[in-house]
């Protein structure tokens, strides 16, 4: 097994952290979706929380919450389907092919944003498996 696909340290990922406070809660869904749309933070939670009550969640956070949002909101969801015998594609290995653009990403309990190719967080989470992304610009 190659140990560089579990602990790979992401060239491009870039700390950033869209709180108001700069608190680091448990928020991410907030700060990848402000941060795509450059969107104000408390707007984009209550906008998430409006949206979640409408489509008949109990949380933004909810597993298909965000991709049965996005889709509504007319972004096609990206899948990462796993193939028997290969490894499933890691982050850094999706920003590697993704320069240019505007995407929410989910990899595993997690959600994040990536602008032209940078990584944008409060961690860096490239080293995870990617589920689905949507190119937001």
């Amino acid at each position: 097994m190659d140990l560089n696909l579990i602990y790979h340290k992401t060239d491009s990922f870039r700390f950033y952290n869209a709180h108001p406070d700069g608190l680091k809660v448990k928020d991410c869904v907030v700060r990848a979706v402000c941060t795509a749309f450059e969107k104000d933070y408390m707007e984009t939670r209550r906008e998430l929380n409006r949206a979640k009550t409408e489509l008949g969640f109990d949380s933004y956070k909810d597993h298909d919450f965000l991709r049965v949002w996005l889709e509504k909101l007319g972004y096609e969801t990206i899948k990462f389907k796993a193939h028997e015998g290969e490894s499933r594609e890691k982050l850094w290995q999706f920003l590697d092919g993704h320069k240019e653009g505007t995407y929410i990403v989910k990899v595993r309990s997690h959600i994040s944003c990536i602008k032209n190719g940078e990584l944008l967080d409060t961690w860096d989470c490239g080293y995870l498996t990617i589920y689905g992304a949507w190119r937001i610009k």
